[in-house]
C-alpha cells in the first residue's frame, strides 16, 4: 500500500516538474539565464533572469538569477572601469613631467575606484575569480593613491 501511495506522489510531483520546466516560459528563460551566468555571461544572464522574473514573480530562481547578475555585473564594470582609469594613469605618468592638474586627475580617479570597491557586495554564487580581479585592482589604485599622496 504505502509503494502504491509513494509512486503515486511520485508521479504526480514529476509531472508537475515536467509541466513547469517543459512548459513554462519563464522556467525555460530562467534555465537559459543560469546557463549564461555559469559562463560569466552576466549581462545576457540579467537580461533573460528579468524577462523570467515578468513573465512569473514567484519564479525563484529567476530571481536569483536576476539578484547574483546585477552583482556579478557590477563587479564586471568595476573591473572594465579601472582598465580604463588605469590606462588614463598610465598616459598622464608617461610624461617625463606631470603638472599638478595631472596629480589631481589621478587622485580623482583612485578614490573614484578606491570608493567602488567599498560598494561591491559579493556573494557565496559570486565568482572568486571575478572577485580576485577586482582585489587586485583595487590593490593597484590603493599603491598609486599611497605612492603619490
Amino acid at each position: 500500500m504505502f509503494k502504491k501511495v509513494f509512486t503515486t506522489i511520485l508521479v504526480v510531483v514529476a509531472g508537475i516538474g515536467l509541466f513547469f520546466f517543459g512548459f513554462s516560459d519563464s522556467y525555460k528563460l530562467s534555465l537559459k539565464a543560469r546557463v549564461k551566468y555559469f559562463m560569466g555571461e552576466y549581462k545576457e544572464a540579467r537580461v533573460l533572469a528579468k524577462e523570467a522574473f515578468d513573465l512569473d514573480p514567484y519564479n525563484k530562481m529567476a530571481f536569483s538569477i536576476l539578484a547574483q547578475s546585477k552583482i556579478s555585473a557590477k563587479l564586471l564594470d568595476y573591473v572594465e572601469d579601472s582598465k580604463r582609469y588605469l590606462k588614463k594613469i598610465e598616459q598622464l605618468t608617461a610624461k617625463n613631467s606631470f603638472s599638478d592638474a595631472d596629480k589631481i586627475k589621478i587622485k580623482f580617479y583612485c578614490e573614484i575606484q578606491l570608493e567602488k570597491y567599498q560598494k561591491l557586495t559579493p556573494t557565496v554564487m559570486t565568482d572568486k575569480e571575478l572577485y580576485k580581479a577586482c582585489t587586485n585592482k583595487y590593490e593597484k589604485f590603493k599603491k598609486i593613491h599611497e605612492e603619490l599622496f
